[in-house]
């Protein structure tokens, strides 16, 4: 029988600015499971404990989803598994991702044979449908991917600058990835097309060489940002503030959330977002958290 086991992975912020489906980074708040191998016959069982429980089924659908993708139709044996979450869900944080590649772990640990990256990110990617999310949560720090329909991820995964925080400001406000990506329009002007791809592609080249600097005028966006200001009251009021320790300030995936990229940990950068929802009578709270430059890994039962 297999040995219990832990596994432990990060939240995620993605779509960053102008890196629409191609840009996110790990942040250090996580989802974890302790996995018990149950006797055969034995009912399978599932339990939620941490800072945000799930309402519904969807967590733990999606890690059973994992489980189940990775280990194709091995039978695997029941499992006690015990999750702690402490990552938002429905946020624009990266839990459904999270969840996936917790699951993709799992699996993987139980079939017998063991997954090398490119198999794993491969996986994530194809559940996900996008490889921005699930890929920063798999390697930790700062990714850049592209992939194409039916073709496994291209990536590159960039150490964080020690340098480098975020604040995260998490409205009260429900904003469903589905309606998110409905908003967006079906095409674009060929200006705000160049507009985005030179960000973008500044933005890449400001992660990869620790330019932190140039955040600031890479972090811009015409894509999907405007187009969903719409349900993040003062989004672009938050994205336009500005200050010495502000690297930059986007939309965290498909939102509510607002990520401020900065340089030190200023309670008045985030007190500046949180003042934008308060005008709006949005409830608001604020994680003040390291890029995470571990994605998943095996933690000791007691973590």
């Amino acid at each position: 029988m297999h040995e219990p086991f832990g596994v432990s992975v990060p939240a995620s912020s993605a779509n960053l600015g102008p890196g629409f489906d191609s840009v996110g980074l790990a942040l250090e708040l996580r989802i974890s499971a302790r996995v018990t191998v149950l006797p055969e016959g034995a009912t399978p069982r599932w339990t939620f404990e941490g800072d945000s429980l799930p309402s519904h089924d969807g967590l733990r659908d999606e890690i059973a989803r994992g489980i189940a993708r990775i280990a194709g139709a091995r039978m695997l044996p029941p499992l006690d598994i015990a999750v702690t979450n402490d990552i938002p869900l429905g946020k624009g944080l990266g839990g459904s991702a999270a969840a996936a590649v917790l699951g993709v772990a799992i699996g993987a640990k139980l079939r017998g044979s063991p997954a090398d990256e490119a198999e794993l990110a491969q996986t994530i990617a194809e559940i996900e449908g996008h490889p921005d999310n699930g890929i920063p949560a798999l390697l930790g720090g700062i990714v850049v991917a592209a992939q194409a329909p039916g073709e496994p991820p291209s990536y590159l995964r960039f150490a964080p600058p020690p340098e480098l925080r975020a604040f995260v400001v998490v409205p009260q406000i429900e904003m469903p990835t589905v309606e998110a990506r409905a908003i967006l329009p079906a095409s674009y002007s060929r200006r705000d097309t160049v507009y985005n791809i030179q960000r973008a592609a500044l933005l890449g080249a400001a992660f990869a060489s620790g330019r932190c600097d140039l955040l600031r005028a890479a972090m811009h966006d015409r894509i999907h940002q405007p187009y969903r200001a719409s349900f993040v009251p003062g989004l672009e009021e938050m994205i336009a503030l500005d200050g010495p320790d502000i690297y930059g300030i986007a939309l965290s995936g498909a939102g509510p959330s607002v990520i401020a990229l900065v340089r030190r940990a200023d309670p008045a950068i985030p007190a500046a977002i949180e003042a934008i929802f308060t005008r709006s009578g949005v409830v608001t709270r604020t994680y003040d958290l390291a890029i995470a430059d571990t994605g998943l890994r095996e933690v000791g039962l007691g973590a």
